[in-house]
Formats: structure tokens, C-alpha cells, sequence
């Protein structure tokens, strides 16, 4: 733009040509200050760097771009480029202009490769962090599935010694009714029992109980035998917890009955509802009988 600013505006004088103009023949004489003060400015020179200006825009502009205050007015005046500087200083303006691009594109460049190698670390970052949750994961994953395992194990240890009680409570109960049937004396301990006939002693908890409540009444709404009532309480429970629950689960029952044992032969009245069933000797299991 500079140059086509220039090549425009070449030859255009800056003021109209002085009306009188000076004798073509050389004087002898020499100059004097006045007169050359008289003359007309054609041009502006930089002090600092000799560079001529043919106006004082172009005065300005290189004293914003150098820094350079120190200018004065010249008579001379600024001659046009000929084709061949034009030329060159086309060659150059390019130049500056091309090396200018070439700078500007290597920054881009580096800037794209920073931002690539920023783009690759947060990527890999983001990667280890998922593979450190996919690792927590399949530890939680195998923890749960060991601890599952170990709760399965412990249920299934539990059934067989369930299993095991309930065909021990049945021996006892035949036991029981052969011997009454026979007139035979009934066997000391139910744990006694079971060791006269090798079976192997259950392990049970010295906090919980478990009672197997046989009804000998007939309950409304249920025709024929009512089933057993098995369940677990706390040693430290009482026997009006017991009697609570077994309204619930008969709801049918009538609001008079008792519970007893038949060996040791004990009947429970209203002064044993307070009681514990570790109190009452019912820990840690029992078989009681309902009746009305």
C-alpha cells in the first residue's frame, strides 16, 4: 500500500510553483541566509538519519515508527523512484512481507504443537485415571463377590444345622412319646439325648434361642392340625415377646391359652411373662406346647 501511495502521488508537488521564478543563469555571488529562508520547503529531512520526506505525513509516520524528533525543512525536493528502484523496493516490500507470513506461520505452527502435546497429556491422563477406576472397581468388584461367597458359605452352614436340629427335635419328640407310651422313664437332657445317639452338638449362639411352639388347639378359620412355630429370640427377650409373636403368626387363636413344656413339665402363668426366656431355663433352644 505504501508503494502504490507512492507511485500515485509521485510528481504531484506539495505547493504550486513560486510566480517568479529564478534566473536559469548561475550567480557568483554567494547565497545569501535570508533568501534561502525565503524559499519555498519542498521536502522534510530527518536530522537524526538524513532520510527525506516529501511530506509531513510521511514525516510523522516515520518519526512514530523510529522514535526521531529531530527534523527540518529541505528545498529539495524528493526525486521520483525511476522503474528500476520501484522495482526494488517492490522486491523488498515483498520480502518483509513474506518473512513477516514465514514467522507468523512457524508461531502458529509451535502453538499447534504445544497445544498437541497439552491435547495428548490430558488424554493420557484422563486414561491412567480410568484405568485406575476400572482397578478399584474389579477390587471392589472381587471383594464383594468374596464377601458374598463367605455369606453363602455361613447361610448354607446354617441350613444343615438347621437341618440337623429339626432331626434331632423329631428324635426327641418319638423319643419322648415312646416313652410315655411305654411308661419307660423320659430321657434327663435333650442334650444328653442327642449324645447317647452320636449325634453331633450343635453350635449355638449363648444370645439367641430358638423355640418350636407346637399348638394343641384348634384354631378358627384352619381346618385339621395346625403346624409348629419355629422362630429366634434373644436370650434376654421375655416370654410376653413370645406370646406377642404368636399372635401373630395365628391370628385365629383365641385370647386364653398358655404355654408350657412337657419335659422338664412347667406351666407359664402371668407371673413368668416378665421374665427372660434365659430366666424361664428356655436358652438356648426349647420346644413349647400351646393349649387353652
Amino acid at each position: 500500500q505504501a508503494l502504490d501511495w507512492l507511485s500515485e502521488n509521485e510528481g504531484k508537488p506539495i505547493l504550486d510553483e513560486p510566480l517568479d521564478k529564478p534566473d536559469e543563469t548561475p550567480s557568483t555571488e554567494p547565497a545569501d541566509p535570508s533568501s534561502v529562508s525565503d524559499e519555498q520547503a519542498q521536502s522534510l529531512v530527518c536530522n537524526e538519519c538524513n532520510k527525506q520526506f516529501k511530506n509531513e505525513e510521511l514525516a510523522q509516520y516515520h518519526a512514530v515508527k523510529s522514535g526521531h524528533t529531530d527534523f527540518a525543512q529541505s528545498t529539495d525536493a524528493v526525486k521520483p523512484l525511476s522503474e528500476e528502484e520501484k522495482k526494488r523496493k517492490l522486491t523488498e516490500l515483498q520480502d518483509r512481507i513474506a518473512e513477516k507470513r514465514r514467522l507468523r506461520d512457524e508461531e502458529e505452527k509451535q502453538d499447534q504443537r504445544k497445544n498437541e502435546i497439552l491435547r495428548r497429556k490430558a488424554g493420557q491422563d484422563m486414561t491412567e485415571q480410568q484405568e485406575r477406576m476400572k482397578e478399584e472397581q474389579m477390587k471392589r468388584d472381587i471383594e464383594k463377590q468374596k464377601q458374598l461367597k463367605e455369606e453363602d458359605k455361613r447361610a448354607t452352614a446354617r441350613i444343615k444345622q438347621q437341618i440337623e436340629q429339626d432331626k434331632r427335635d423329631r428324635a426327641m419328640r418319638a423319643a419322648k412319646e415312646k416313652a410315655e407310651r411305654d411308661g419307660a422313664p423320659l430321657p434327663v437332657t435333650e442334650q444328653t439325648s442327642m449324645l447317647k445317639q452320636g449325634l453331633p452338638k450343635i453350635e449355638t449362639s449363648a444370645t439367641q434361642t430358638r423355640l418350636q411352639i407346637r399348638p394343641m388347639v384348634q384354631i378358627k378359620g384352619q381346618d385339621g392340625p395346625v403346624r409348629p412355630v419355629t422362630c429366634v429370640f434373644e436370650a434376654d427377650q421375655t416370654l410376653k415377646d413370645v406370646i406377642k409373636h404368636v399372635k401373630q403368626q395365628l391370628p385365629g387363636l383365641g385370647h386364653h391359652f398358655k404355654l408350657s413344656t412337657s419335659f422338664p413339665r412347667k406351666d407359664f402363668g402371668a407371673s413368668d411373662e416378665s421374665k427372660t426366656l434365659r430366666e424361664l431355663g428356655l436358652v438356648p433352644n426349647a420346644a413349647l406346647i400351646l393349649t387353652e
